[in-house]
């Protein structure tokens, strides 16, 4: 493998993104030694970032596609309180995603990508060990796991064939009685259905802050910070010109790309576009609730999580597939608080805001860390749908690996970027 750090002191990396990914990126190569600039139109950790579930979701590895979820995706659809919503006017610009997607859920494809995702998900905590020490940011995180509740046995026993794939990678769960959750939540009220103890997961009380914060341990470490929107990419033998939309420009040795559901944008440019999209999610946050939750609270059942944040207690979730500029549309949030109100009672509404953000989905759920097929100075680091938040610091890790021209300490093959056309 060819090294872009040839031993000199002021290799300069740009990371496009501030995200959770690209902050961890950016903090890791600082770290290393390499000069940083990181590139965002908004500061480190407002745009996708700001508004998610805050969960380190550990145990999460099988795909969103896989056999027979396609008999299940009309149901939701014309559900209209269900976990699944599409734009029809932007519909066919999709159909190219969902066709993969759908190729995706074969037995083989499933085996391959859950066994992938495992393997980012098995080192992402002692990942998140490192860093969070290193920024001293670890006041943020909550170890005490979660809970993923089912309104019947039916529906758990539907979807336990997804714990006993757990079971085998090694994750702990465990059914919890009717006591035990009493205890343990006294706030919640499932009726007659079931709830399972995930202990593997962690989560963060404000993620927002976790990710400026990284960010500001770059910076204070001399890593620069470029508000502005990055327009266009060249790499040539001489490195890497970057332009950006009020006129800038930036040389460096080599570039991350890690703008999320954006990427696509810079990685035509580049390479060619890859099937990524943005899988919008939404959240309701509720100041001075009345209740006080000590667990992450996850509907299996209606596809929404309820974390209690350090501003109140935050209900995120669904999934709505809609073009990158599409204006959101702030139904979808009152539905999640709505049914958060059906499991807790006595949930005070008096104090919400609104959010929406643009997931990244990869149409196989893995992302893409990687260099590029064609140009030995770019780096790829996106698509991480769901789980941005839990493989981060992994993710940067890997990045500064292949940027210094070392071996990753895991096997990145799956996650290239040319896999698509492999």
């Amino acid at each position: 493998m060819t090294s872009v750090n040839t031993g000199r002191t002021d290799q300069h990396v740009v990371v496009i993104g501030a995200g959770i990914i690209g902050s961890c990126c950016a903090w890791n190569l600082r770290k290393s030694g390499f000069e940083v600039t990181v590139v965002d139109s908004v500061m480190p950790g407002q745009s996708t970032s700001y508004g998610n579930a805050g969960c380190l979701s550990t145990s999460h590895v099988t795909p969103f596609s896989y056999p027979g979820v396609t008999r299940e995706i009309p149901g939701w659809l014309f559900d209209p309180s269900g976990p699944l919503f599409i734009r029809w006017s932007d519909f066919p610009a999709l159909i190219p995603w969902f066709w993969k997607f759908w190729r995706a859920g074969t037995k083989k494809q499933f085996d391959w990508s859950t066994a992938a995702q495992a393997r980012l998900m098995k080192q992402a905590i002692d990942d998140y060990d490192e860093i969070l020490s290193a920024t001293r940011t670890d006041n943020l995180r909550n170890k005490r796991g979660a809970i993923s509740i089912y309104d019947s046995r039916q529906e758990f026993d539907k979807e336990i064939w997804k714990y006993e794939i757990k079971e085998a990678m090694g994750f702990d769960w465990q059914i919890l009685s009717q006591g035990e959750l009493n205890i343990m939540v006294p706030e919640l009220d499932i009726g007659d259905g079931v709830a399972v103890y995930n202990s593997d997961w962690q989560f963060m009380v404000d993620p927002a802050r976790l990710v400026s914060r990284i960010a500001d341990a770059c910076f204070s470490q001399g890593g620069h910070w470029l508000q502005d929107r990055v327009s266009s990419v060249e790499s040539s033998q001489q490195g890497i010109s970057i332009s950006t939309e009020s006129g800038q420009r930036i040389h460096s040795d080599a570039v991350v790309v890690a703008a999320g559901a954006w990427s696509n944008q810079i990685a035509q440019q580049l390479d060619y576009k890859l099937p990524l999209t943005a899988k919008r999610g939404y959240h309701s946050m509720v100041g001075a609730p009345g209740i006080e939750l000590g667990y992450p609270l996850l509907s299996m059942t209606r596809g929404f999580v309820m974390t209690p944040m350090t501003d109140g207690l935050r209900v995120a979730g669904t999934a709505e597939f809609a073009a990158l500029d599409a204006e959101p549309d702030y139904t979808r949030a009152k539905l999640l608080l709505r049914q958060a109100q059906d499991y807790l009672p006595n949930l005070r509404c008096e104090n919400v805001s609104e959010w929406m953000g643009q997931r990244p989905m990869m149409a196989d759920s893995i992302p893409v860390i990687s260099r590029s097929p064609a140009h030995k100075n770019v780096f790829y680091a996106f698509g991480h749908g769901h789980y941005g938040l839990t493989q981060g610091p992994t993710t940067g890790k890997i990045i500064t690996s292949l940027v210094a021209g070392q071996e990753p300490a895991i096997d990145i093959h799956d996650y290239r970027f040319a896999r698509f056309r492999d």
